[in-house]
Formats: structure tokens, C-alpha cells, sequence
């Protein structure tokens, strides 16, 4: 039986047969919610691990040559395409 929220009507004398069924339903809905809460949280853990990317290296010459900002540049997208998957 699905929840049905008219139920019981007001001033209707409480059938325990009909609030059974009542509590049942909403308890399968319940169940079911949580089990796609529970898959949700499992996909997003695996989704939300820490990037790899290192550190920057801080070495850099002042001003930084063009092989500096290549490397800040290769360091930038390895980090961005990590994030984006």
C-alpha cells in the first residue's frame, strides 16, 4: 500500500489496520531514501579525493624565464584536470 496523507480522515474512529499501513508505507519510503542517500555519499567520496598535483616549485628565477612559466603552466592544467575529474 503507497502512503496516502488523506488518511486517517479527521474525526474518523482509528482503524489499527489502516494506520499500519500507514507507518508501513512511510517507513518504505524512508528505506528508500536512505538507500540513495547512502549511494550518493558513496559516489561523492569517491569523487572528492585530494589532487596530486605536488607542490610548486618556488625556485623560480626573478623575472621567470619562458621554461618557469611553462612549468607554472604545465603545474595549473595537471591541477585543473585532476579537480575536473
Amino acid at each position: 500500500m503507497a502512503f496516502d496523507p488523506t488518511k486517517p480522515a479527521n474525526g474518523a474512529p482509528i482503524v489499527a489496520a489502516e494506520l499500519r499501513n500507514q507507518f508501513n508505507a512511510l517507513k518504505a519510503l524512508i528505506d528508500a531514501q536512505q538507500a540513495q542517500i547512502i549511494a550518493l555519499q558513496s559516489a561523492l567520496a569517491s569523487k572528492a579525493t585530494k589532487p596530486t598535483a605536488g607542490e610548486l616549485d618556488p625556485g623560480y628565477a626573478d623575472p621567470p624565464t619562458y621554461a618557469d612559466l611553462m612549468n607554472i603552466q604545465s603545474f595549473i592544467n595537471d591541477l585543473v584536470q585532476q579537480l575536473e575529474n
